[in-house]
């Protein structure tokens, strides 16, 4: 529960400061600084800054989902939220691998998400799979003689 409500939490920084939030990330996709787009073409600054403040958005809104279900149907057993989690890691792993389906600008170091994301993958999916058996039951747990 603790990853989702830092997700939640980081997605405030981009929603405030737009692209301007990780600086790595316009120079590592583009090779340009926040800076440089913006003075190259407003028009694509603007929509940068647009996608970026709504990517943070995005970060409140799925660490606050998952971060409710940690709380409460996790935190109870209940194994649809143990399935439901995975949404956290594999989301991880999707920003990694769109990334470097982009590419990452000659040069240039890969911007924090690409580090980031898989980091997160690794410790949320270890954690999912320690938890397995006690989330994961067999059979219908209102049934008699059940596992």
């Amino acid at each position: 529960m603790t990853i989702s409500v830092l997700i939640a939490l980081i997605g405030i920084w981009p929603v405030m400061l737009g692209i301007r939030e990780d600086p790595s990330v316009p120079l590592g996709i583009s090779g340009m600084t926040a800076a440089d787009i913006e003075a190259s073409s407003p028009q694509a600054y603007r929509l940068a800054d647009f996608q970026a403040r709504s990517s943070g958005i995005d970060l409140i809104v799925i660490g606050t989902l998952l971060s409710v279900v940690a709380l409460t149907a996790y935190r109870r057993g209940q194994s649809w939220a143990w399935w439901l989690m995975w949404i956290l890691p594999i989301w991880a792993t999707s920003v990694a691998v769109l990334t470097l389906a982009i590419g990452v600008a000659p040069g240039q170091a890969p911007p924090t998400p690409m580090i980031s994301g898989p980091i997160i993958a690794v410790l949320t999916a270890s954690i999912l799979v320690i938890s397995a058996p006690r989330m994961i039951r067999r059979g219908s747990p209102s049934s008699p003689g059940s596992s």
